[in-house]
């Protein structure tokens, strides 16, 4: 299951790298105040998933920076925040990708005058919620069936209060029930905002 994580893992750093580069490109340039505003956020949404993609990398792999820094040479954004996320973990701060990609969204978010309409505790649970996403779409494309795909989830993500079963039931719909594999990046931005956009619904602390 760590195999094809990772192998998902490194696709989507380097696709969302250059969605983030682009839209802060885009969001700098002259536009109207609402359209900006929601330019500027995709931007802040874009490296907070940037940000939850490396550290899953890294955190998965036992620390292992060589998984990580092949896949973000070409981008100062991408190098930044590796390092940051290295120093950090090193020093404790971090202890799962969902805690460092809610301290993106916020620090982009203050900077650019943004507001995420949820606490930061909240939104580091959400995207935790995530690693449902990843796992059951990994397994997916291994061609595993999907009742072992889910039961072996479960052993792997054991508190029900962080992923809860209605949570491991949509998400596993989501997955299989299309005839074709669902875009990856799409699901686990689904997952994330509709977890943050529903009120009461991330209690349980990341961990």
């Amino acid at each position: 299951m760590r195999e094809a994580v990772m192998r998902a893992q490194s696709m989507l750093v380097r696709w969302i790298l250059a969605l983030a580069g682009a839209l802060c490109l885009h969001a700098a340039a002259p536009a109207q105040p609402r359209e900006s505003a929601r330019d500027a956020f995709r931007a802040c949404d874009a490296q907070a998933f940037l940000a939850l993609n490396i550290a899953r990398n890294y955190l998965m792999s036992n620390r292992n920076r060589s998984l990580v820094m092949p896949h973000v040479e070409g981008s100062a954004i991408g190098r930044a925040m590796a390092e940051d996320l290295f120093d950090r973990v090193d020093r404790g701060e971090v202890k799962h990708p969902g805690q460092f990609a809610a301290d993106t969204l916020f620090k982009c978010a203050d900077e650019l005058k943004l507001r995420v309409g949820t606490t930061r505790e909240r939104a580091a649970v959400c995207y935790t919620r995530t690693d449902v996403a990843v796992l059951l779409h990994g397994e997916r494309r291994k061609g595993t069936e999907r009742q072992k795909a889910v039961s072996g989830l479960l052993k792997k993500l054991t508190s029900r209060e962080l992923y809860p079963m209605s949570l491991v039931s949509q998400v596993s719909e989501a997955v299989y029930a299309p005839s074709e594999l669902p875009d990856l990046n799409r699901l686990m931005g689904a997952v994330a905002w509709g977890c943050i956009n529903q009120r009461g619904a991330a209690s349980a602390p990341a961990r």
